[in-house]
């Protein structure tokens, strides 16, 4: 059993995991981390609320039980968020009415005790048909026509069924006429957008269940949404999402690496670690080949050497497979620059089948070891002909390349970055801001997503993504703004803006893809990072 500080309790497995079944029922509904996490938006990954939007209106309305979470997945439902009332849609009403920023106001007394858990909106079908009940005296079963009905929209039937609610609700006596006229409009309208509660309340019941289990074993939650996945739409963008997430919650995700030689995404040594089938370009069947090889031969590959590996193993590989993973960085256990190692694949593929198997038999470390063993032993002078004449021409070449390669086998940053995030959805091990002088930043991406505060805030980052706005109220009605994303290898921000101003200053240096430093301060309503000026690195 382990207990965590916010007094949760959670049976282990001998892996350390929790074990949920039979203990569902035990989990605890108002487990304050859970609702804290939920309340900052931290949402990825949770069901209903995994997208942007839902990451954002947890922020807005900070849901603190269950009702109020069961709310959330049905206000941020297109009909609601479109549905707008007194020049703000009923999503934006609910919030401002739950934090006190505008009045809790029904139509009539009788509809308070109906729609008081929702500050006098009307989300819920339910809530439809508890009027109808209430107000004009239907039954449950007759509400639930007249929902039905009003969801035809036939021009007839409409009329029928309106003058039909507002004799009954006349009749009922608890409100006039003019009132019954007013709700039933209400109850019209709402089925455009109403949702069903007792879907809504499955939902938050859901969302809740992954929310615990993120703010309680995320090392475990992020290890899981990653080995899945690839069953998106977009894998790769689904893998940045969770990799930034995870960087915020201050966990690291590790490359792939031969020596672990797992397939898929797996916790090890309590970090989420890719699998060599994560890399863009290698399946799972050249995954199990390899291993296969591997355990066949009984070989341990962290006492190997990289070209060890290359002459046991190359010729097992395919091609653009060995290449991919070289690139993402499965093989720099080896110690060896990746530029390097792709030369010497390049020369080892011009090889022979039967000069493969010799190099994979020879006690040799080195491929030149292995190529000068060929010339000396492979073929005795007596049995060369014109065909290997040529092939002892190639040796001697590979041999003089691998002492002098034609330019320099080092890896920069901004190679390396661009191959990761191409191979496995996001860059690791490092960005192209490591070519840059940041000496002038004063804080990093996540610095600032924990809260970092300054009259002067300064971070280098990569531009990812631009979106110009066109401000449609207020002193500058008309001019035009932008919202940024950025990123800085520890981790992406989504809410740097540039207001008109500063826009019209600095867009032409804004493009995606640029290294700049940007400067500003953070907005004390929004917590957005305003950029104030923007200078070019170097």
């Amino acid at each position: 059993m382990k207990e965590f500080p916010c007094g949760c309790k959670f049976e282990l497995n001998d892996k350390g995991n929790p074990i949920f079944e039979p203990y569902l029922d035990k989990i605890r509904f108002d487990c304050p981390a859970t609702w804290d996490m939920i309340s900052q938006g931290n949402t990825k990954g949770i069901f209903q609320l995994d997208s942007n939007l839902g990451q954002s209106y947890a922020a807005k309305t900070q849901p603190n039980n269950m009702e109020e979470l069961a709310d959330l997945s049905a206000i941020i439902r297109p009909g609601t968020k479109d549905n707008v009332v007194a020049g703000k849609s009923l999503t934006d009403h609910y919030i401002d009415r739950k934090h006190g920023l505008d009045l809790v106001e029904y139509l009539h007394p009788a509809l308070e005790p109906l729609l008081e858990s929702t500050y006098g909106i009307l989300v819920y079908q339910e809530e439809a048909l508890a009027i109808a009940k209430d107000i004009a005296g239907y039954n449950l079963q007759e509400a639930e026509i007249l929902r039905r009905a009003i969801g035809k929209k036939k021009v007839e039937l409409m009329a029928q069924i309106k003058n039909e609610f507002i004799d009954k609700a006349e009749a009922n006596g608890v409100v006039s006429r003019e009132d019954a006229k007013e709700i039933f409009s209400w109850i019209e309208k709402s089925q455009k957008y109403s949702f069903n509660k007792s879907h809504a309340v499955c939902y938050a019941h859901n969302g809740y269940l992954t929310a615990v289990i993120k703010a309680h074993f995320p090392l475990a939650f992020f290890t899981s949404w990653l080995r899945h996945a690839k069953g998106k739409q977009r894998p790769q963008e689904e893998i940045q999402d969770l990799v930034n997430n995870a960087k915020i919650m201050n966990i690291e995700i590790m490359p792939p690496s031969i020596l672990n030689m797992n397939k898929t995404f797996k916790l090890l040594n309590d970090k989420p670690t890719y699998g060599l089938a994560n890399i863009k370009r290698v399946g799972d069947s050249v995954f199990y080949q390899l291993r296969d090889i591997v355990r066949e031969n009984n070989y341990d590959l962290s006492t190997f050497t990289w070209d060890q590996f290359l002459m046991k193993l190359g010729r097992h590989i395919k091609y653009d497979s060995f290449q991919a993973m070289i690139t993402a960085g499965a093989l720099d256990c080896y110690k060896v620059s990746r530029m390097k190692m792709l030369y010497d694949l390049e020369l080892y593929r011009d090889f022979r089948e039967s000069d493969y198997k010799f190099l994979a038999s020879t006690e040799q470390v080195t491929l030149k070891g292995g190529l000068e063993e060929i010339l000396s032993e492979k073929i005795p002078n007596e049995r060369r002909t014109a065909h290997t004449d040529k092939f002892i021409e190639l040796f001697k070449g590979a041999i003089t390349s691998l002492d002098n390669p034609p330019y320099a086998l080092k890896d920069s940053p901004s190679w390396k970055a661009k191959q990761e995030r191409d191979l496995l959805g996001i860059e690791l091990t490092c960005t192209e801001i490591d070519e840059y002088d940041v000496g002038d930043a004063n804080c990093t991406c996540l610095e600032y997503a924990e809260g970092f505060t300054s009259s002067s805030i300064a971070m280098a980052v990569k531009i990812n993504d631009v979106r110009e706005w066109k401000i449609k109220n207020g002193k500058s009605k008309g001019q035009k703004m932008a919202f940024l994303k950025v990123s800085d290898g520890t981790c992406s921000l989504d809410s740097v803006t540039l207001f008109s101003d500063s826009w019209d200053k600095y867009k032409n240096d804004i493009k995606i893809n640029n290294i700049l430093l940007l400067r500003g301060d953070r907005d004390k309503n929004r917590g957005s990072f305003l950029v104030k000026r923007v200078q070019k690195l170097t």
